[in-house]
């Protein structure tokens, strides 16, 4: 249950693993668990994205100084065998139950389901969505706190400052910088997406620059600074509001989405399913009822299991 809190540290695998080695009832214990999670292994390559592989394949990891094993063979040697196991699991948590290692070395750092907004330099406010997690940066010829890096999650920008000192977002590999608008950046995975609310902000990712204006949108990656699109706001940016609205949507689409607010995880089982279309407006204090209308109106079945994890098939 600790493990899949969202609050995990390095050392509470530690003494997971110290549990696990204090009687062959705990290590019996430890295997039954494993047999569930080895259940998820169609569902784990489901959701396993393109960085995910690149990263696994690539090594070594932080403070190990050796390539990864496999995911059967990592969860079949224990979560916390060693300290370069608990590096291991601290680089990409199985499903995000708990944070990364980046996310607990971040300056701050949101939960799910919670926000948070900090003020910067002066003229400069920064809304965390949940689960983000930021870091203070310092730019050429400007003071520590004008810029700060999106390691992961959504943070809502609005600067009022001077133009020779604006505010700067680095997120994977680009940057976002503008003295006066409102904008929004969100990091998932290997792709970030700028949205332009007010004003105008420069957009720039391996020396291609890109300025967006109100009500616009752009999303860049490894591969480059993608198209510009016409966005509504409104809906885009009804988290600050407390809300999450989806039309026409698939379901998987919005379990993906969810997903960023629950504590635990759901794992869509039934690809049929999540392609069912689904139009709703739901209140972030009431996420939980999200299960009821899948099971009530889509005829989903439902299985709980601890640490807020839910099967959806």
């Amino acid at each position: 249950m600790r493990a899949t809190s969202g609050d995990a540290t390095a050392d509470d695998l530690r003494t997971l693993q110290a549990w696990r080695d204090r009687s062959p009832a705990h290590a019996e214990a430890y295997r039954h668990a494993l047999a569930v999670w080895d259940r998820f292994e169609t569902a784990g390559r489901e959701v396993m994205t393109s960085e995910d592989r690149a990263m696994i394949a690539a090594g070594p990891w932080p403070g190990t100084g050796a390539r990864s094993p496999g995911r059967r063979a990592f969860l079949a040697g224990g979560l916390a065998a060693s300290a370069a196991a608990a590096g291991v699991m601290m680089v990409r948590p199985p499903l995000g139950l708990w944070p990364s290692w980046s996310d607990l070395t971040a300056d701050y750092r949101t939960q799910a389901g919670a926000q948070r907004t900090i003020s910067f330099a002066e003229g400069v406010s920064v809304e965390m969505n949940s689960r983000t997690s930021i870091g203070l940066r310092s730019t050429p010829g400007q003071n520590h706190g004008d810029a700060i890096e999106l390691i992961s999650g959504e943070v809502a920008i609005s600067a009022a400052c001077s133009a020779d000192r604006p505010m700067v977002v680095f997120a994977g590999g680009g940057q976002t910088q503008s003295a006066q608008a409102k904008f929004d950046i969100r990091h998932d995975g290997g792709s970030i997406r700028v949205i332009c609310l007010e004003g105008a902000v420069q957009v720039e990712r391996a020396a291609v620059r890109t300025t967006l204006r109100a009500r616009e949108q752009a999303s860049y990656s490894e591969g480059g600074i993608g198209p510009i699109m016409t966005i509504d706001p409104a809906a885009v940016m009804a988290w600050q509001q407390g809300l999450l609205i989806f039309r026409d949507e698939p379901l998987a689409q919005v379990l993906d989405e969810v997903n960023r607010y629950w504590t635990g995880r759901i794992i869509l089982l039934d690809a049929d399913l999540g392609r069912r279309r689904v139009t709703a407006r739901i209140e972030l204090a009431r996420i939980g009822e999200v299960i009821s209308y899948v099971r009530s109106t889509l005829g989903a079945k439902v299985r709980t299991l601890p640490g807020g994890v839910v099967l959806l098939s």
